[in-house]
């Protein structure tokens, strides 16, 4: 019964997440378009690696409780007791956030020669922390409407709206970071409201802090914060290292095609936020049977609904990039290396949230690893071919890591993540790919009413036979029971 109540909540948090999502892809899709065609590809670069910063920064300072926060709060059963600790974590998280937001304006001269750092940046680091750090929390609960309301409504809409707002005052220039800070702003309003609702605002404020928990925390932490860093500047390094060889137009052209990767990057994240309490309370009970079988079906789950993206989209690059400006019609190439990367990193990166509780130090060895190799990879490949050289060092880096991964977990957990179940899906991108590449060949146009239609049509066909073809044994018996209940 429990194991049920477990995948129902989780498949409840990918639906909500979903739901949310809807409304974040619009919001982000016409943002876009708004700084494609009104901003231009270098201020769009110049907010990339501003963006790229600031969330690295972010990601140290919330100390990796993302993740290690719900595992504390497994081990803890008193109401007050849980209260003081995500307190004592609060205020690590934002304590490091100021020290670095300071840091920051501190090197900014020296990083962005040419651009004065906005007033409003220096709110971006502390309301990240307190929004991932506060996010954990109520997820421990097993509530998600609060971070979807959050991530998937007030930030997006938050940034659409100021940077169109900033536009028409004429900050060109620094638009498009002052609408980031701002976004960042409402999302962690809105995570605040969430906390309250969950464990009250009146009992954390008056919980005691205890000074040795507090400093002990960080340190506690550590391993899952190397990791959570690690895995934040897998995805923000590529900007930083391109930015270094190329000029900010370049640069703009790889972060656009970062922003439509985002899109099969959430399909991970649908089954992220109740995955994490999930995996906590059965690391707890070691019950690992029971974690390879929810691993397995929801890493082959990802991979399926992934695959489903991928394909369309490489093979209709130039056409989705030409959606938010011509000069960004040439990142084809980097579109398919960074859909690939995706792929393979995305499709198994819930294996890592049980590394990371079975074998703390494992993680953190394999970012270290990651991130020499992808830093070598595109420094070396972006100087041969550019931006798509970058872009397939980035696709070097996230395979290896994913083959790390599941060699890790079988090694130390005995669990075996690849099957059979994973061919039908390959088989079926195989048997859809061919007329996708004749309807782009045939077509030769950059009309949206031409191959929009094709990627929805290549998607749901895609779907349709993982249906009805590909389910297991044990995905139909799982339908079974939860139509059931």
């Amino acid at each position: 019964m429990a194991d049920i109540t477990d995948i129902r909540d989780i498949l409840r948090g990918a639906l909500a997440s979903l739901g949310g999502f809807g409304g974040r892809m619009v919001a982000r899709l016409i943002l876009m378009i708004v700084a494609g065609k009104l901003y231009g590809a270098a201020p769009l670069g110049v907010l990339g690696q501003v963006a790229a910063i600031t969330e690295i920064l972010a990601a140290m300072a919330v100390l990796g409780l993302k993740r290690s926060l719900p595992e504390m709060l497994s081990g803890v059963g008193d109401a007050a007791r849980q209260a003081t600790v995500i307190k004592e974590a609060l205020i690590a998280c934002l304590v490091f956030a100021t020290i670095l937001t300071c840091a920051l304006g501190l090197v900014w001269p020296y990083l962005f020669t040419d651009t004065e750092m906005p007033l409003a940046l220096y709110l971006a680091i502390p309301a990240i922390a307190f929004a991932d750090t506060a996010g954990a929390a109520i997820r421990f609960k097993r509530i998600i409407r609060w971070e979807v309301l959050s991530r998937c409504v007030i930030e997006p809409w938050v940034f659409l709206g100021s940077a169109l707002v900033l536009y028409l005052l004429g900050q060109t220039e620094t638009g498009l970071i002052i609408a980031f800070s701002l976004s960042c702003a409402g999302a962690a309003v809105g995570i605040a409201v969430g906390l309250r609702g969950a464990f009250g605002l009146r009992s954390i404020l008056s919980a005691p802090v205890q000074l040795a928990s507090l400093l002990h925390m960080p340190r506690k932490s550590l391993p899952v914060g190397v990791t959570e860093i690690g895995i934040m500047m897998f995805r923000r390094l590529d900007i930083l290292v391109l930015s270094i060889v190329a000029g900010h137009d370049t640069t703009g052209v790889y972060y656009m095609a970062q922003q439509i990767v985002t899109i099969p990057h959430k399909i991970y994240q649908l089954f992220e936020p109740m995955m994490v309490p999930v995996l906590a309370k059965l690391h707890h009970s070691l019950r690992t049977d029971i974690i390879q079988k929810k691993l397995a079906g929801f890493c082959r789950w990802t991979f399926t609904l992934q695959l489903a993206i991928t394909i369309p989209f490489a093979i209709f690059g130039g056409q989705l990039l030409g959606i938010f400006g011509e000069q960004f019609t040439s990142g084809a190439a980097v579109l398919g290396f960074l859909l690939l990367a995706e792929l393979c990193d995305g499709s198994f990166a819930l294996t890592e949230t049980a590394l990371l509780y079975a074998r703390p130090s494992i993680p953190p060895r394999l970012v270290i690893v990651t991130l020499g190799v992808e830093v070598i990879c595109i420094a070396l490949l972006s100087q041969a071919w550019g931006v798509a050289g970058a872009a397939l060092g980035f696709m070097m880096a996230m395979a290896g890591l994913a083959m790390m991964r599941l060699f890790m977990l079988h090694r130390h957990l005995g669990i075996t993540i690849l099957d059979s179940g994973f061919l039908p899906p390959l088989i079926f991108g195989g048997i859809l790919t061919g007329p996708l590449l004749l309807v782009h060949h045939v077509s030769g146009t950059n009309l949206l009413y031409v191959f929009g239609p094709a990627i929805l049509l290549s998607i749901l066909l895609f779907l349709t036979m993982v249906r009805f073809l590909a389910l297991t044994p044990a995905d139909k018996k799982l339908l079974k029971r939860l139509k059931a209940g």
